[in-house]
């Protein structure tokens, strides 16, 4: 699927990005691994390279349009055409409503929103200027269905989803398909790497609910699911399951939801 392609990935220095990049590579792929971390873009490009891909890194911040604009101009530049784009930069957010800021709301949409339209506008003009490519954004299950503790979170990949929807559509005649990523828990540095509003520096990892599983699962997954051209790639097995449930009976979901908020005022919560 990938041999010879041009596949552009955002946020590829850890994580889901860089199991993006190096799956992607093994493939035969050229790759441009951008990363507002130089150093870990390089670290990951230098590891496409052992695996058989050509990849090129540069810093990318995507809160900064113009440069997005800038990035994408220049592979098609350099490789005439993008043939996949893995619009996956993030941040995390977990707490209560009532204890977040604003300056944390904002924080968090101008990387998790505006980061992914800035990257989302270069791909899928340039994709509909070729006639061809394929827009994968990261999303998540909290996208999906309500998740107490991470509303913030949670509002900007639902409005990931609808945007994946929208332009999915609007794709189909210009030969640009879309899709979107909705992960459960996944091994990743975003545990790490989270805004915190009230809780202890831990709570993100420690209150999933769910087993936080290999990411691996969800690269084969993510690439089964491009393949077939889904609209949204949900993995593992029990977001698949909550997201049929909330869909279908979302009543059920209340009870395990609310148990989830009175966990986190019980054993996360440092505000009182």
């Amino acid at each position: 699927m990938f041999l010879d392609s041009v596949v552009f990935v955002t946020g590829a220095g850890s994580g889901i990005g860089r199991q993006l990049a190096l799956g992607a590579a093994r493939q035969g792929a050229v790759v441009w691994v951008t990363d507002i971390d130089g150093g870990a873009a390089r670290a990951v490009a230098h590891q496409c390279r052992e695996l058989g891909g050509r990849a090129r890194d540069r810093v990318l911040d995507v809160t900064d349009a113009p440069e997005v604009e800038q990035a994408i101009a220049d592979a098609v530049a350099a490789d005439g055409r993008i043939d996949f784009c893995f619009n996956n930069a993030g941040i995390g957010f977990v707490g209560e409503f009532r204890d977040s800021s604003i300056e944390q709301w904002r924080r968090l949409m101008e990387v998790n929103l505006f980061g992914v339209i800035h990257v989302a506008h270069a791909a899928f003009r340039q994709m509909a200027a070729q006639g061809s490519g394929h827009l994968v954004n990261t999303a998540s299950l909290a996208g999906l269905i309500p998740t107490p503790g991470l509303s913030a979170y949670g509002a900007s990949k639902w409005a990931v989803v609808s945007l994946t929807h929208s332009l999915r559509l609007e794709g189909q005649g210009l030969g640009v398909k879309v899709s979107a990523i909705c992960p459960g828990f996944i091994e990743s540095n975003i545990y790490d790497r989270t805004l915190i509003a009230g809780l202890k520096r831990d709570a993100m990892r420690r209150m999933a609910p769910f087993p936080i599983v290999p990411v691996e699962g969800l690269i084969l997954r993510v690439f089964e699911g491009i393949a077939r051209n889904e609209a949204l790639i949900v993995y593992p097995f029990y977001a698949r399951a909550l997201w049929w449930v909330w869909r279908l009976i979302p009543w059920a979901a209340r009870p395990t939801g609310l148990a989830q908020v009175n966990k986190i005022r019980r054993e996360y919560r440092i505000v009182q």
